[in-house]
């Protein structure tokens, strides 16, 4: 199939993941090697291995075995901080610091057999919602699951020890935070200045991939490269505006560096308006004679904004001063001017080289006050008097949590039924291994609350990871044993092993598990004599890790396809409220548009995320998931030429959008309601209503909006039966 520009519409997607037509297993094993991109978290690692290795050593030789508490309770806080503002980080922190003191108090006392295990479904199940507040709070639900679990097996010793215990844990909570948010160098906005850095980058090599086009082949707007390249902005921009936002928590008043800060990620929003409808304009101009040149001038201004935006870069980074690159957007204009005898460019393409200069005047003009306010950010100059209200970066927007929870306690939600089947499987590990007498019986249920994910195909593959790493880390283990006699020598290999282990972790998590494992052996062996616990970590683990299965098989499987279409029926509804305000009269607000278009960059990073999971669990032949493939593809296509009209609006801000908008929201309306029926869209009206008027860039941009609809239908008419079927297996319905 082909889209209006002439490229194959999944081209670029089929190539990189044509790995779908495998069978499950192969890909999974595939993804235990494959090694994420990035440099390893060494100052995370060294914080980490500090944070348990300080409180073992004063253990040793005080000693004192009870102290060890303070280790597992710095290691566990030091896994809790995964970066980011300082308020944020010591929040998660804290939070974890104090919940663990008090899960060793509520299982202090002894309990029956049944007490237990009902125990484990409710504390479980609650962590389980965690999930709901986001990463963070995930991670700390994930981990004080865990230490229930191993405060649980614990052999009773009575209120005095229990609070012994639980001073410990908050000692050794302390002393992590410490080390994280007082030793190492503080410095509250350097997370943001690199989140926002993160988002020039990005746009930089966005202006680059332009600038790079070729004069000649089919359009590069569609491609594989160019629709990550968008989504990556987006997160970045979402990254930046959640950590800016939490970073000036409690700084209202000020006017220093966190103003600058909110200065430029109004500009990188903006810019990156720009350079969508540049990047369309382009694609939609012509090559040939005269606008040759034209073309080559624009494509060298790009590149030049390109090496302004990373001197941005430089700046937050490193703290540089930016020295403005030198080109001049009128070039584009200049070179169509008639020289001698050569014919002048028609009307239309004049027109629509004008739309190119004017945006990259546009451009111009928001990279040149991105490069003022980074020239100001070390000597702390102040701004002129700028509005940043409506870019919607102040605190205190965010939901109550009781209403957040609230939202997920329905079965609908992903994570309600996956805290539900936690839970649940939880409990059936515990009252199997505890009623079978297991020894280390608790990792058992360990394995399954870090194995079981809310989606099978990630649940399959933190499977194998962790079966495998602790294989390998369990035989690493019982080899140490043997060659290190001293028992410091056994807690320098368990510092140096966690240290490497957590340094490794964002790159590739199987190394993570065979590093973490034979420490955590080695530490559980050194508190107890018991030599041969590798053979029973590796035992537990293979049944833990089997309940993990069959939980996310048997209660309430939710496979990806079922929900694949209803993410992709978000983004039409959200493109068509864009549209909307788009085509407001009186010209919508820069605020109104902003929101508009970053809710449909949301909606698209969904349902990409959507679409990656469905190709872990995708048996069928690869080349079924093409229509899934052209949705998205062409979704953000459809979104980019919004975003094209929306810049251009300044030129035609009286034409008459309104039987184009009505056309295109009662198509988009239908695609979306046939996806979340499954079944197959009416037909489009024959004839999409013309734009008449003068301008003929408004109407090249409209065209090619209604033809992207055509393209959309299609990919819609096209949805197999396996990505079409509800969860309950239904058949599609005919229109």
């Amino acid at each position: 199939m082909r889209g209006d520009g002439g490229e194959t519409v999944a081209e670029g997607w089929v190539a990189p993941r044509g790995r779908a037509a495998r069978g499950h297993l192969p890909r999974h094993v595939a993804g235990l090697f494959r090694f994420q991109p990035g440099r390893p978290a060494l100052a995370a690692g060294l914080r980490t291995a500090l944070a348990l290795g300080v409180p073992l050593i004063v253990s040793a030789l005080l000693g004192m075995p009870a102290l060890a508490w303070a280790g597992m309770a710095g290691l566990f806080v030091a896994l809790v901080d995964k970066g980011g503002p300082y308020r944020t980080r010591a929040r998660a922190m804290g939070a974890m610091t104090v919940l663990g003191a008090m899960v060793g108090l509520v299982v202090a006392l002894p309990s029956p057999f049944w007490v237990d295990v009902a125990l484990t479904f409710f504390w479980v199940t609650a962590c389980g919602f965690a999930r709901s507040y986001g990463d963070t709070p995930g991670i700390v639900g994930m981990l004080l699951a865990n230490l229930f679990v191993v405060s649980l097996a614990l052999p009773s010793r009575g209120p005095e020890a229990a609070l012994m215990q639980a001073a410990f844990f908050v000692a050794g909570g302390l002393w992590s935070m410490f080390l994280a948010l007082v030793l190492w160098p503080l410095r509250p906005y350097r997370p943001a200045r690199l989140a926002v850095a993160a988002c020039y980058e990005e746009l930089a090599d966005g202006a680059d991939a332009v600038a790079g086009w070729p004069m000649e082949g089919p359009s590069r707007v569609g491609t594989w490269d160019a629709v990550q390249r968008a989504a990556r902005i987006r997160r970045a921009m979402e990254t930046a505006r959640a950590m800016l936002g939490a970073t000036r928590q409690g700084r209202q008043e000020e006017s220093g560096r966190g103003e600058h800060l909110l200065v430029l990620m109004e500009d990188a929003d903006a810019l990156s308006l720009l350079l969508t409808a540049m990047s369309e304009a382009l694609d939609e101009a012509p090559r040939e004679g005269a606008c040759r040149a034209a073309r080559i001038e624009a494509q060298h201004a790009l590149g030049a904004l390109a090496v302004d935006l990373r001197g941005v870069v430089g700046a937050l980074t490193r703290g540089t001063v930016p020295v403005p690159a030198s080109w001049d957007a009128e070039r584009v204009m200049r070179v169509l001017q008639p020289d001698g005898g050569a014919p002048a460019p028609p009307e239309q393409a004049r027109s629509q080289y004008a739309h190119v200069a004017g945006l990259l005047r546009r451009l111009r003009e928001y990279s040149a006050v991105a490069l003022d306010v980074a020239a100001r950010l070390e000597s702390g100059k102040p701004l002129p008097e700028r509005d940043t209200k409506p870019f919607g970066l102040e605190p205190g927007r965010g939901r109550s949590w009781w209403k957040v929870l609230r939202e997920h306690l329905t079965p609908e939600s992903v994570v309600f039924r996956h805290a539900l089947r936690l839970g649940l499987t939880a409990m059936v590990a515990t009252a199997l291994a505890e009623g079978l007498g297991l020894n280390h019986w608790y990792w058992v249920t360990i394995t399954v609350i870090v194995v079981l994910q809310p989606y099978a195909g990630l649940t399959t593959e933190k499977g194998l990871q962790r079966v495998a790493g602790t294989f390998v880390g369990s035989v690493l283990a019982m080899g140490l044993v043997h060659v290190l006699p001293e028992h410091w020598m056994m807690l320098a290999v368990i510092v140096v092993l966690v240290c490497v282990s957590v340094s490794v972790r964002p790159l590739n998590f199987t190394v993570y598990q065979v590093l973490l494992a034979p420490a955590l052996v080695l530490l559980a062996e050194m508190q107890t004599g018991d030599w041969r616990l590798a053979g029973v970590r590796i035992l537990n683990t293979l049944m833990g890790g089997v309940l993990a299965l069959l939980g996310i098989r048997l209660l309430w499987p939710s496979p990806e396809h079922a929900r694949f279409a209803e993410e992709v029926a978000r983004v039409l509804n959200a493109d068509r409220d864009y549209l909307r305000e788009v085509a407001r009269t009186p010209v919508p607000s820069e605020a109104a548009l902003r929101e508009a278009r970053r809710k449909v960059g949301l909606a698209l990073l969904s349902a990409e995320a959507s679409f990656q999971r469905l190709l872990s669990e995708w048996k069928g032949p690869a080349k079924e998931l093409e229509p899934g493939m052209a949705l998205i593809t062409y979704a953000r296509r459809f979104t980019a030429a919004v975003t094209a009209l929306a810049a251009s609006r300044s030129w035609h801000p009286g034409a008459d959008l309104g039987p184009v908008v009505r056309y295109a929201s009662d198509a988009l309306e239908e695609l979306s309601a046939a996806l979340v029926a499954h079944r197959v869209p009416s037909a489009l009206k024959r004839e999409a209503p013309g734009f008449e008027g003068p301008d003929a860039l408004a109407r090249t941009q409209v065209a090619r909006l209604v033809r992207q609809l055509g393209v959309l239908h299609h990919a819609v008419e096209r949805m197999p039966p396996a990505l079409r079927a509800s969860e309950d297996g239904a058949a599609p319905v005919p229109a």
